[in-house]
């Protein structure tokens, strides 16, 4: 496949004293997950790795059949930050797999560069290895993508899709499909500054002693200062936020309370985050129909055979209501039995991927739809149902 030349993939872990090191990642700590009323071991693993990200794997069956790809935004914070995501999953799912990236300060110039096109890529190479052995009906492969996630997920979709080998379901949460809609103030910054600008003010080169020494990244205590006034914000606004990182409700509260997963910050690469500005926010390429990726253009009218889950949160300030669910009227191919729309209420961006209303609405939402695209349950999907137009 083309995808092979322009990111190749390896399967399994890399070799000893080979790869990025573990210094790169967060662990998952996730040793058992709740299936009903028990507690089921799971097992962790990297089913394979690509010239950036970490295709990492926890499975709590021997020859998982049902399994999902969780896309984790590249917005600052260790993918760890989707864990109470992924153990809500394992409850539906027989092995969910997250796309793994690492802090960019422990990637070594040597592997080259990762911007917003690679980003794409490598999500769908990691769609195709997770879909490995489930060929001819034997088994399905399920797209969630999250926050800045929601863009990659979606384009690795297309891609894969105009290849005959889209996924069975792909679900968006909480993402900037179209920006335009219902604009931030986050889309309102974006727009008034100069690229020029902004890139001479947020990003900086790795100092020796590091494996990344001499890559150009947007670091992580910069990312820090950002979340910490947007924490300033909500608590002067009534957002949710305050409250969440006081009540906990995440999974496993104590070892990995939401505090730790939020300000574990990474640095991002400095392509990366600047493609990411000008491709999704500045150009609004995709909404706008010109976004193509290694030549190739992400066409949303590919995606025929998909079922298609949006999820927003009514109160949602990084993306708001109306930004993800724009992929429905993009996709226009997708069948209107293989849609389905979810506005949880009263609830912020944080709530899409962690607590309560995640394991309460957003879950069985997702397994209702891998239901649906799978062929078990037309009529039965959480959500409301959407047209085709």
């Amino acid at each position: 496949m083309w995808l092979d030349e322009h990111r190749p993939l390896s399967l399994g872990p890399a070799p000893a004293g080979g790869g990025v090191s573990d210094d790169a990642f967060r662990d998952f700590g996730i040793a058992t997950a709740r299936v009903g009323e028990e507690r089921a071991p799971v097992r962790t693993q990297v089913r394979a790795r690509l010239p950036f990200g970490v295709l990492r794997s926890f499975s709590r069956a021997p020859s998982p059949r049902r399994r999902a790809l969780v896309v984790a935004p590249l917005a600052g914070g260790f993918p760890f930050l989707m864990r109470d995501l992924v153990v809500g999953l394992l409850s539906r799912f027989e092995e969910v797999a997250i796309t793994d990236w690492p802090n960019a300060r422990h990637v070594p110039l040597a592997a080259g560069r990762f911007g917003f096109a690679e980003n794409c890529m490598e999500t769908a190479q990691m769609a195709r290895a997770l879909g490995d052995g489930l060929a001819d009906g034997a088994g399905a492969v399920h797209l969630v993508g999250v926050c800045q996630g929601v863009v990659p997920a979606l384009v690795a979709a297309l891609l894969l899709s105009d290849d005959g080998a889209g996924p069975a379901s792909l679900t968006l949460m909480g993402g900037p499909v179209d920006p335009a809609r219902n604009p931030t103030r986050l889309w309102r910054v974006l727009q008034e500054r100069s690229l020029d600008a902004l890139e001479s003010q947020v990003i900086e080169t790795v100092r020796t002693g590091f494996p990344g020494a001499g890559r150009r990244v947007f670091p992580a205590w910069r990312q820090m200062d950002t979340f910490g006034i947007y924490l300033w914000r909500q608590a002067i606004s009534g957002g949710e936020m305050p409250f969440k990182l006081t009540f906990d409700e995440g999974d496993d509260p104590l070892r990995f309370p939401l505090s730790r997963l939020c300000w574990s910050m990474m640095d991002v690469t400095a392509e990366f985050f600047m493609e990411n500005v000008a491709t999704v926010f500045r150009e609004n390429a995709l909404a706008r129909g010109t976004l193509a990726i290694a030549g190739r253009p992400a066409r949303p009218q590919a995606l025929t055979r998909t079922a298609l889950l949006t999820v927003e949160a009514e109160d949602d300030d990084i993306s708001a209501p109306c930004q993800t669910a724009a992929a429905h009227d993009l996709c226009s191919g997708v069948p209107a039995g293989l849609r389905r729309r979810l506005t949880v209420p009263k609830a912020g961006h944080f709530s899409l991927f962690y607590g309560h209303a995640m394991r309460r609405e957003v879950i069985p939402a997702i397994a209702a739809l891998a239901d649906l695209a799978e062929g078990q349950g037309a009529d039965g999907a959480p959500g409301d149902a959407v047209g085709s137009g």
